[in-house]
């Protein structure tokens, strides 16, 4: 409900713009027909109506998003409404909403006024469509006893001015009191109102009127699009008059006047909006010139075309995500761009402070790759860049929290694409969830149009390049599990991504990663300590990379797998390498234990005896003297005697003791 909020504000911002050339409009059209006055409130209509708009050069409005609909989860709230002198105001009190950046918290207070602004719009539109049901019942109430006088008009004692009543079958009423020669023009009159199809234009202004209530220059414009229409049906009555039936119009437009301070939409009553005007139009009518008609419509045409389109965007807001735990490094858009005038100029945009910037040509090497640029908040850089060749631009980042953040940055002269990451993943084969199907006495074969001339052969312990009459050996496995194909370097050109199991007696999984276009390979892999295993996930289509502790299936943890800085990552995967021992329990004590690694260790050249504090973790079962315990840790073993670990993750016991003597020291 927010966005759909915030879309209306958009909408109603941009019409604001067309209502405001309008107003213009109307001073230099005075000599053309009243009827197109109504046309060009019939644009802004239309413009208020329509949720979609096309781009075009000709625009004249600023901006079709002024107010970001993601505004309220921004780290730094802006708004373009692209004008300069509006933004420079509004955007520094926006930034005074959002908390400062040591100061954490799960929401910035849009988050909440937003809502809170959604609710009292909600409530001003009920209150006026409440406010038409109440009036148009009444009304209703008021002509219950209406006599029919001929036709569809009726007459009422509870009727002190003529109006017509209704939108699918429309009546006129009059009052009783009138005389034939008023009452033969006020006829007239609300008869071309219902051949105009004004009983269903003056609903329909005060229906977006009730949605746009908070739009003061709505209010004005339902205000004038009341009286255009009355001046343009007095209009179609007295061209056909001679000078002395306008004299009678213009008596009876007097006597039927009424003083109707409150805005309503209905009925059309024929003396009530703007008499004194419409006398004066009455009086100074003169048939338009032809040309003058063809000026009008020209420029009505010329107004659809400047406002009901949108400007045509060559500046964009493109999202990077920086992942949670990563280190110092340039991450990249996931869209990419390319020059439409030969050079792209680019500005920090929300969550992204000062930083370096740089351009990537995705089809190229690294070495092809631009110079990093300084970026100040606020100012812009531009580079240089060739045409019909496509980016992505990359910003220096790192994130030491938990979770991703989302940056963004502004770019210019450029049109964009999105890289269909899910299209570009190709599975030929996974039996990693279905090891019976394994064909381990067979083969699979596989040929890509990107590599025309080469056949891929699988057997369970082989990958295999065929090319004419030649085999040639990418990667061996015992067995290899699965194979994709994917485009991780950007090259345009798929890698081969397989998990295989490796080792004699002592085997584990792992990844790897094939590019067969330049024949080099990249493995995952940590040896008796964590196993990885390579899957593709069905709801987003992208590959991903499963930590878990060696010979088990306890979960470590997940990510996508991903190219940056010329070799594999992952995305999701935690900064800092997690380790594991074994060693056997010396001493309990405090809340800590005494440990000797076991033979063959690392730790054990490290030092022989080793104090874990045991504050963070609880194992289960309890690990007594004795037992001998692997343990999970991070960072260096500090050099102290008893040596040290303080980051500890988790403890199991692998041996227990045998014996029968149980030592504890409870200090």
């Amino acid at each position: 409900m927010n966005e759909l909020f915030l879309k209306i504000i958009n909408m109603s911002i941009s019409a604001s713009w067309l209502i405001l050339a309008v107003l213009i409009l109307r001073l230099v059209l005075k000599k053309a027909p009243k009827w197109v006055n109504v046309l060009l409130w019939g644009i802004v209509a239309v413009r208020l109506i329509c949720p979609l708009s096309f781009e075009s050069a000709l625009s004249l409005i600023p901006s079709s998003e002024t107010i970001p609909l993601d505004i309220e989860m921004a780290a730094k709230p802006t708004i373009d409404s692209g004008v300069p002198a509006i933004n420079s105001v509004v955007n520094p009190v926006l930034s005074s909403f959002a908390p400062p950046q040591h100061v954490l918290t799960s929401a910035n207070p849009l988050q909440i006024w937003i809502p809170i602004l959604n609710i009292i719009w909600l409530i001003g539109v009920g209150a006026l469509l409440l406010y038409t049901a109440v009036s148009y019942w009444r009304l209703c109430r008021k002509v219950d006893t209406a006599v029919r006088y001929k036709g569809n008009i009726f007459q009422s004692e509870n009727v002190s001015s003529p109006f017509v009543l209704g939108i699918i079958k429309p009546r006129i009423y009059l009052p009783f009191n009138m005389n034939g020669q008023d009452l033969e023009h006020v006829v007239a009159h609300e008869q071309a109102h219902i051949r105009r199809k004004d009983h269903w234009w003056k609903p329909l202004g005060f229906l977006l009127l009730t949605i746009h209530w908070f739009n003061p220059l709505m209010w004005l414009a339902y205000v004038l699009l009341c009286r255009d229409i009355e001046l343009a049906c007095d209009e179609k009555v007295i061209k056909e008059l001679g000078n002395e039936q306008r004299a009678d119009y213009m008596q009876a437009l007097v006597a039927c006047s009424v003083n109707r301070r409150m805005i309503a939409a209905c009925p059309l009553a024929f003396g009530e909006v703007g008499v004194k005007e419409r006398v004066k139009s009455v009086m100074n009518y003169k048939k338009p010139a032809f040309w003058v008609i063809i000026i009008a419509v020209i420029i009505c045409v010329g107004v659809a075309a400047c406002f009901l389109t949108n400007p045509k965007q060559d500046r964009y807001t493109l999202r990077i995500v920086v992942p949670a735990g990563s280190q110092e490094e340039f991450v990249y858009t996931e869209e990419e761009v390319s020059t439409v005038r030969n050079s792209i100029k680019i500005w920090s945009g929300d969550g992204l402070g000062d930083t370096e910037v740089l351009l990537f040509p995705v089809n190229k090497t690294a070495e092809t790759g631009y110079t990093a640029t300084y970026l100040t908040h606020g100012m812009s850089v531009e580079f240089d860049a060739e045409n019909d060749t496509w980016f992505k631009i990359g910003v220096n980042m790192q994130n030491p929290t938990n979770e991703d953040i989302i940056v963004y940055v502004e770019v210019e002269n450029v049109e964009v694409r999105i890289v269909d990451e899910i299209n570009s993943v190709i599975e030929w084969f996974d039996y990693l969830e279905t090891p019976d199907e394994m064909k381990w006495d067979g083969s699979l074969e596989i040929s890509l149009t990107e590599f025309p001339d080469v056949t891929f052969r699988w057997t369970y312990g082989e990958m295999l390049a065929v090319k004419g009459s030649k085999s040639t050996s990418l990667y061996t496995g015992m067995p290899i599990w699965n194979a994709y194909f994917c485009d991780l370097t950007g090259d345009g050109l798929p890698e081969l991504c397989s998990s295989i199991s490796w080792g004699s007696g002592m085997i584990d999984n792992r990844v790897i990663i094939y590019d067969y276009a330049n024949g080099v390979s990249y493995e995952l892999s940590d040896r008796g300590y964590f196993d990885f295993t390579l899957r593709q996930d069905h709801q987003d289509g992208r590959l991903y990379v499963d930590k878990t502790k060696y010979h088990t299936d306890e979960l470590v943890e997940t990510g996508r797998l991903v190219f940056k800085n010329h070799c594999i990552q992952i995305e999701g995967f935690s900064n800092e390498a997690h380790q594991v021992f074994q060693a056997e329990i010396l001493e309990i004590h405090n809340g800590n234990y005494l440990v000797k690694p076991v033979e063959g260790s690392w730790e054990l050249s490290s030092a022989d005896r080793i104090e874990v504090s045991i504050r963070n973790v609880h194992p289960s079962p309890e690990p007594e003297i004795g037992d001998v315990i692997e343990i999970e840790y991070a960072g260096e073993i500090l050099e102290t005697y008893p040596a040290q670990i303080a980051d500890v993750y988790g403890i199991k016991v692998i041996e227990k003791n045998k014996g029968f003597t149980h030592l504890a020291n409870d200090d």
